[in-house]
């Protein structure tokens, strides 16, 4: 946690930074999220999302349809979280919600290839 003038604190489940008490460089981002860029990548995943379930009850893949869906519904999560640091660049729990499911998503969407593979 780094100690700033004023008794305020940037990073951490104790930040009280906000944009007005703080310049965005504090953050950890150091800038704000594109809410464009994460409203058109929540729609394509959950077209992904809805593609992918009907594809898997129609084909009977289970184990793919269950990776993909749930890579999908970790890179929803990630980028709500990004939604949410916009508001608020020093929101801990808007960081720790996109940095850790968007990058664990792309497991899943990994394992899912596997499994596919595995049917070949």
């Amino acid at each position: 946690m780094s100690r700033l003038p004023d008794g305020l604190i940037a990073f951490g489940p104790n930040a009280n930074c906000t944009l007005e008490l703080c310049p965005i460089e504090w953050s950890i981002l150091q800038y704000r999220p594109s809410v464009p860029a994460s409203a058109i990548f929540i729609s394509l995943f959950a077209i992904a999302l809805v593609g992918h379930a009907i594809q898997g009850i129609r084909s009977r893949t289970w184990g793919f349809m269950g990776s993909m869906i749930s890579g999908c519904i970790l890179e929803i999560v990630g980028y709500i979280g990004r939604l949410l640091i916009y508001d608020n660049p020093f929101n801990f729990e808007g960081f720790l919600m996109q940095i850790v499911c968007i990058t664990v998503a792309p497991v899943f969407f990994s394992a899912a290839i596997y499994v596919l593979l595995s049917q070949t």
